[in-house]
């Protein structure tokens, strides 16, 4: 299992307190609990592909709640998944846009390829 590095853990901390003092509770509320939080399902090695499919995975989760929140009798799953999956490739690329990130660029835990050290 892999955890937020601790440089960013405490930026991220720190912004979370800052936030608190703002006022800004339900920001802070948020950082907290997503830094503090254990993702037991991520492996040491990630790839670019298993991100984008737990976006997935995690999209169809709250469209689930959607489901249970409106007690739903039926829906369409092939209109549900167009929507999870435009939802899912626009918040991954604005995502890499705001985090300054380049997608092309190889992940600090993306499983090494023939020939790497």
């Amino acid at each position: 299992m892999r955890k937020i590095n601790p440089i960013i853990y405490q930026k991220l901390l720190l912004q979370a307190e800052e936030a608190r003092e703002q006022g800004l509770t339900k920001l802070a509320d948020r950082i907290m609990n997503v830094i503090n939080s254990e993702d037991k399902d991520l492996a040491e090695e990630y790839s670019y592909s298993q991100l984008k499919e737990d976006f997935h995975r995690d999209l169809w989760k709250l469209a689930k709640r959607h489901i249970v929140f409106y007690d739903l009798e039926s829906v369409d799953v092939l209109k549900l998944d167009k929507v999870i999956v435009a939802l899912a490739a626009k918040t991954i690329d604005e995502l890499e846009v705001e985090l300054e990130v380049d997608s092309i660029v190889k992940g600090a835990h993306e499983p090494k390829l023939f020939g790497e050290s």
